[in-house]
């Protein structure tokens, strides 16, 4: 990503009036949230990119779902957030990020058969987007349709069998539906592929919640002790201490990832 970034950065100092390369440059910053980079480092960044590619085209859809992204996950802003992805939606209704930013924005107001119908729409657009995916698979998760995350899981790795964040929502799910031996085999192959704290923290969450406490606490103190130099999401951190009975570190957290604006 940080290469692309360079790549793009580079195309816009060649051609600094093509809307599209202010677009992508906001997508390879977006793709930095959560998981690699902070929300306060890097959605100020995408807000820019996404401004300045509308400027130059009001009418570029893709720009539009990046500032409703904005809006949503970072500025905690609803009614502005919906306006940009209806704008989008209207400009290119087959844009799959359209269709899943509206989902997400769906999804975070409770209304998951709307945001799972979404979804559909977008993987009917773009069925082999693994980053689509990925980020749905949250969607499934929080309208608490473990079967069907279950699902939703196993056709990521289907698409990308190396990749550790659908390994590691997998053993969250089954651990919810009380399923020990298939969590613990989902930890282990996401532990394999995990390459950010982000994954790691999710994967120790599934397994405290399967009573393998010391395993927990070994992921997230391996986990926190890479925060020293990369981001790790503290709503996630926060979970985890909440399944491990740790109720202060949990509140703690959580305040932390508020001040990340953790998404």
């Amino acid at each position: 990503m940080n290469k692309a970034i360079q790549y793009f950065q580079e195309g816009i100092a060649k051609d600094p009036k093509d809307a599209r390369l202010y677009s992508v440059l906001g997508e390879a910053y977006e793709a930095l949230n959560t998981y690699y980079s902070s929300p306060t480092e890097m959605m100020p960044r995408v807000k820019a990119a996404a401004l300045q590619a509308l400027q130059l085209d009001p009418n570029l859809a893709s720009a539009h779902v990046l500032l409703g992204d904005v809006h949503l996950l970072f500025d905690w802003d609803w009614p502005a957030a919906e306006a940009e992805y209806r704008r989008a939606l209207e400009i290119n209704p087959s844009l799959p990020e359209a269709q899943l930013g509206y989902a997400t924005y769906l999804g975070t107001l409770g209304r998951f058969e709307e945001a799972l119908s979404r979804v559909q729409q977008a993987y009917i657009f773009d069925p082999l987007a693994i980053d689509s995916r990925n980020d749905a698979l949250w969607i499934y998760y929080f309208s608490g349709r473990m079967s069907e995350t279950v699902q939703q899981c196993q056709k990521a790795i289907e698409l990308e069998p190396a990749a550790g964040l659908p390994y590691a929502m997998l053993a969250t799910a089954y651990a919810q539906m009380g399923k020990r031996a298939e969590a613990l085999r989902a930890a282990e192959d996401a532990i394999r592929f995990a390459n950010s704290p982000s994954v790691i923290t999710t994967t120790a969450s599934a397994l405290a919640h399967v009573g393998q406490s010391d395993e927990a606490k070994q992921l997230l103190s391996k986990a926190l002790k890479q925060a020293k130099e990369r981001y790790v999401c503290r709503y996630i951190v926060g979970a985890t201490y909440a399944e491990l009975g740790e109720k202060e570190q949990a509140l703690e957290s959580l305040e932390q990832g508020y001040l990340q604006r953790s998404t």
